[in-house]
């Protein structure tokens, strides 16, 4: 059960832990992680580069020319592994703000139930798990899902948590055209999705998994001020796909 999950970098040089990705795949042999160099100005390079040199068999390593976002890395990312024929494909921020035994929980419910193509974390404070947030980030965040719930009717309580997991049917579907949005491509997911299935058969494949521990990092590159500007790229996104529908 070959697994390629892609790891987005810009500027990561003090986020990401390369002995905690070594360790995993001492013991997670299935796992391949593909981490994309996304026209980084730091050592982040360097960093990824030597991780690849330490386990050349299990880790690739792409290098964009220019800084092209988020989304853009990880459909890139998306379209190399497809041409590797692994059983799934997801994606994992790089600063493990959701831990990498994360890929474990998800891999566990995608597989073992067969309807369910699409599986991701969700950052839902629980009694049995760990979920440490900046408040004023937290409280946006609330905001910005409540937003997304009533203006795309998408009853999910955490569309941005960066760990998540697809089969290869979906990989081909949702990725095969560039985002209109940079950092909501979490949410443009979920709308290709509807779009294409529907809405109640999208829920019927999806599911929404707890973390069991979370942690805000710090250092994040989506500013404070972006979330100011989130409800016009909501509109945009919702104008975007509502026109492709009618169309």
């Amino acid at each position: 059960m070959k697994t390629i999950i892609i790891v987005p970098c810009f500027n990561e040089e003090k986020r990401l832990d390369a002995n905690q990705f070594i360790n995993y795949l001492k013991d997670n042999r299935h796992i391949n992680f593909t981490f994309i160099n996304d026209g980084s100005t730091d050592k982040t390079g360097l960093l990824i580069n030597k991780l690849k040199n330490e386990s050349p068999k299990y880790i690739t390593v792409i290098n964009n020319d220019t800084n092209k976002g988020k989304a853009e890395s990880i459909r890139i990312g998306v379209l190399n592994s497809l041409k590797l024929n692994p059983d799934y494909i997801g994606f994992l921020d790089a600063d493990l703000s959701s831990p990498i035994q994360e890929i474990d929980s998800l891999l566990k419910i995608i597989t073992i139930n067969p309807s369910k193509e699409f599986v991701f974390s969700s950052r839902i404070q629980l009694i049995n798990n760990f979920v440490k947030k900046n408040i004023f980030r937290y409280l946006l965040g609330r905001c910005f899902a409540t937003s997304v719930a009533i203006l795309f009717k998408i009853p999910i309580y955490d569309t941005q948590c960066g760990s998540k997991i697809f089969s290869i049917n979906i990989c081909k579907l949702i990725f095969k055209e560039k985002f209109i949005s940079n950092w909501l491509m979490d949410v443009e997911i979920f709308v290709r999705l509807i779009n294409y299935y529907g809405l109640e058969s999208t829920l019927q494949i999806s599911y929404e998994s707890p973390v069991t521990i979370w942690i805000d990092r710090g250092g994040s590159k989506i500013k404070p001020s972006y979330f100011l500007k989130a409800p016009f790229e909501l509109i945009r996104i919702y104008n975007y796909y509502k026109s492709n529908r009618e169309n």
